[in-house]
């Protein structure tokens, strides 16, 4: 009887502690700083240059777009500062700020550039969607 009563106490220690091993496990994972929202100014410089490789830029143009890149995360870090606790609208401030940064960047393209600039666009957007539907997955 009394191996029983010890079985079942030790049972439930061990239940208790798996509860907060288990609580605190989430709790950690769950804690952990979300990364920033915007890109630093090495990040953007990498995106300007990776596009002006991929679009065959020109200096002059590259120039252009890294001002149009630079100005529209300065924008949307000024416009996000206020927002921070209204997901809706801080998506819909990304989204507008995001399509005036494509359109003026497409206004510095030629024809070629402007198709494949297009492309890229059409990529981005399908990978954010993959992105959107795994997140939905896990919860």
């Amino acid at each position: 009887m009394e191996k029983m009563q010890l079985s079942n106490s030790v049972l439930k220690h061990t239940g208790l502690c798996c509860t907060i091993i288990l609580f605190t496990l989430v709790g950690t994972i769950l804690g952990q700083p979300r990364r920033r929202t915007l890109p630093d100014s090495s990040e953007i410089e990498v995106m300007v240059d990776t596009l002006a490789a991929n679009l065959t830029l020109s200096d002059s143009v590259k120039s252009k777009v890294n001002r149009v890149y630079f100005a529209s995360f300065t924008e949307l870090k000024k416009e996000l500062g206020g927002n921070r606790d209204d997901f809706r609208a801080m998506r819909n401030i990304r989204r507008e700020i995001t399509e005036k940064r494509e359109k003026d960047t497409m206004a510095l393209l030629n024809d070629k550039q402007k198709k494949a600039f297009t492309k890229i666009i059409e990529k981005r957007h399908n990978q954010m969607r993959e992105r959107m539907k795994e997140r939905r997955r896990q919860f």
